[in-house]
């Protein structure tokens, strides 16, 4: 789709934002129970212009992430650094500790992975992340997210 393609379990739904165009756009992948993985991406020109490096781009979604109105605090629980079709990828898996309610003193934790990507052969970035709503549906996500992210093909 629009140039790349990712594979994802057979039984998630697929969800193309309307806006999307070859050049900017997100795809969401649902799976039965709420978790989701979102492929974004736009042209690498705009993204170089805005962050001076991958990292710079990584730093600032996880910015992004601290400053929800209803987060209380954010660790980087792992950060690495990858080859994808002979890329640089950044690998990263952030916990964050949300407040449970508007009443209510207690926070549960949310876990989201990413995976920040630069592709010159297609001139265009990626970021794929997930967010972990139902940790019940599989023993271990992580390793079902980065098998999906691993397997996109940017060119």
């Amino acid at each position: 789709m629009y140039g790349f393609e990712v594979t994802i379990p057979s039984n998630w739904r697929v969800e193309v934002n309307p806006k999307s165009t070859r050049e900017k756009g997100d795809v969401a992948f649902h799976s039965k129970l709420g978790n989701r993985f979102f492929v974004t991406w736009g042209n690498l020109a705009n993204a170089e212009g805005r962050f001076k490096s991958l990292e710079e781009h990584r730093d600032k979604n996880i910015k992004q992430i601290r400053s929800g109105p209803d987060v209380k605090d954010v660790t980087v629980a792992d950060s690495h650094e990858e080859q994808l079709l002979g890329h640089r990828a950044l690998f990263s898996h952030v916990t964050a500790d949300v407040k449970g309610g508007m009443f209510s003193r207690a926070s549960f934790e949310r876990e989201m992975w990413s995976i920040h990507l630069y592709c010159p052969d297609r001139s265009r970035y990626y970021v794929v992340y997930c967010l972990l709503r139902d940790p019940k549906e599989y023993d271990d996500f992580a390793s079902v997210f980065t098998s999906m992210g691993r397997s996109l093909i940017c060119h």
